[in-house]
């Protein structure tokens, strides 16, 4: 298969790919539901620009994306997930997944996880919300996110797989 190699070719795709991961983002903030859907969505348009062209445009497309939506998107803690996890979260996974040894793999990729939830709840607990009351155990949430995670990063594995293997190489 071809990539996308020309300076033309990678504005064009960083530029369609920044759209779209914006977009699905604009998306996960008008609507109640599926916002996790949509969080997948934009991170997987990054895993499509990683394939076509290199890691490198992935980043650059990441940082763009998150900008435009932090500007765009009024409602910040949407984008704030985006940020700290979902947006470069194809870029550590194709970094990740070149060790070959899967439970290296996993373990590295929960660590990470773990350090953007923390993040996360950290920033919003402190800047948007305040306290935030929790009605289950501590962990019993920590291992549901732990399982929650794994089935997502399986199901980000199918798509990139499905992606590879039956929509690229129609559209080439």
């Amino acid at each position: 298969m071809r990539r996308y190699t020309s300076k033309s070719q990678k504005v064009a795709l960083g530029g369609i790919v920044t759209l779209l991961s914006t977009v699905s983002l604009y998306i996960s903030s008008i609507l109640p539901t599926n916002r996790l859907f949509f969080f997948a969505l934009s991170t997987f348009f990054l895993a499509v620009i990683i394939i076509e062209s290199n890691i490198r445009l992935g980043i650059l497309v990441y940082f763009t994306s998150s900008i435009l939506s932090f500007i765009l998107i009024p409602n910040k803690t949407i984008v704030l997930p985006y940020i700290i996890f979902f947006g470069y979260y194809a870029v550590l996974k194709s970094l990740i997944e070149r060790i070959n040894i899967l439970v290296v793999e996993l373990l590295i990729k929960l660590l990470l996880y773990n350090l953007s939830i923390y993040i996360t709840y950290s920033i919003v607990s402190r800047v948007f919300i305040g306290d935030i009351i929790i009605k289950l155990p501590v962990w019993a949430i920590f291992i549901l996110m732990q399982v929650i995670f794994i089935v997502y990063d399986y199901a980000f594995s199918l798509g990139v797989y499905f992606y590879r293997n039956k929509i690229r190489p129609k559209i080439r």
